[in-house]
C-alpha cells in the first residue's frame, strides 16, 4: 500500500490527465507478461483504512491484502449510476494458467451484466469446471486516482494486464443509507460475494505502465 499516500503524484497525474483525457503512461516496458501464475495475496493489517468522499457519499476504504493479479481480459463491463460504480467504474473478467491456453480458451465464452460474470463451456473442453471457477474471476477495480481510470477504461478483451494494489473492504453512508461492500479472499469461490475488489495503485496494459 505504498501509494496511497503520494498525493503530490496523483494530483499531478490528475492535472495531466484532464488536460488530454487520455491516460500518462509511467513506463514503457520490453518484457512480456507471463499469465501463468496464480494471483499473489497477502494478508495485511487493517489499520491502513482511508476515506473516499464523492458525489454519492462519504466510504472508508479498508484494505485487507495485498494483491497482484496478471491475466488475460476476457470481458469489460462499464458501469454509472449507483454508488458503486462512483467507486469502482469497470469491472473486468481476468483469466490465467491453462485458460488462456488458445486451444482451452476456445471452448469457453464468457460475458458481464449487473456485477456479475457468466461463462459457458462446449463439449470436448480440456478443463473442468473447478478449474474455470479457480482460474477466473470477476474483478471491481476502484482506481486509486483519475490517470489510473483513464487507464482503465482503455482496456479491452484480449489485452494481458497486470493490476497491483489490495483486496479492500468497504463502508459507506450515501443518501440511501449505510452500505458495504466486501472483497472475496478466494479464487475457487462462486454466488454472491465471490468477486474480489481491488483498490488499484498501479495498472499495467501489455507494455504500458500506468500510475
Amino acid at each position: 500500500m505504498k501509494t496511497i499516500f503520494r498525493t503530490s503524484a496523483v494530483l499531478l497525474f490528475a492535472i495531466l490527465s484532464a488536460s488530454c483525457n487520455k491516460a500518462v503512461v509511467g513506463d514503457i516496458k520490453n518484457d512480456n507478461l507471463s499469465t501463468n501464475d496464480p494471483p499473489f495475496q497477502e494478508r495485511i493489517d487493517e489499520n491502513q483504512s482511508f476515506v473516499i468522499k464523492n458525489r454519492k457519499g462519504s466510504f472508508t476504504i479498508i484494505p485487507v491484502a495485498d494483491y497482484s493479479i496478471t491475466s488475460k481480459v476476457v470481458s469489460v463491463k462499464s458501469y454509472s449510476g449507483k454508488w458503486e460504480s462512483s467507486l469502482s467504474p469497470v469491472d473486468l473478467a481476468l483469466i490465467w494458467g491453462d485458460l488462456v491456453n488458445k486451444k482451452v480458451d476456445s471452448h469457453i465464452k464468457y460475458s458481464q451484466r449487473g456485477r456479475w460474470y457468466y461463462y459457458r463451456y462446449s463439449t470436448g473442453c480440456p478443463v473442468d469446471n473447478s478449474y474455470i471457477i479457480s482460474h477466473s474471476s470477476n474483478n471491481h477495480i476502484i482506481p486509486a486516482n483519475s490517470n489510473l481510470e483513464l487507464a482503465l477504461k482503455q482496456v479491452r478483451p484480449g489485452d494481458i494486464v497486470k493490476i497491483e494494489g489490495a483486496l479492500v473492504r468497504i463502508k459507506g453512508n450515501t443518501e440511501r443509507g449505510n452500505v458495504f461492500w466486501n472483497s472475496s479472499l478466494r479464487r475457487d469461490d462462486t454466488g454472491g460475494g465471490s468477486c474480489e475488489i481491488i483498490y488499484a495503485e498501479t495498472i499495467r496494459i501489455n507494455k504500458n505502465l500506468y500510475r
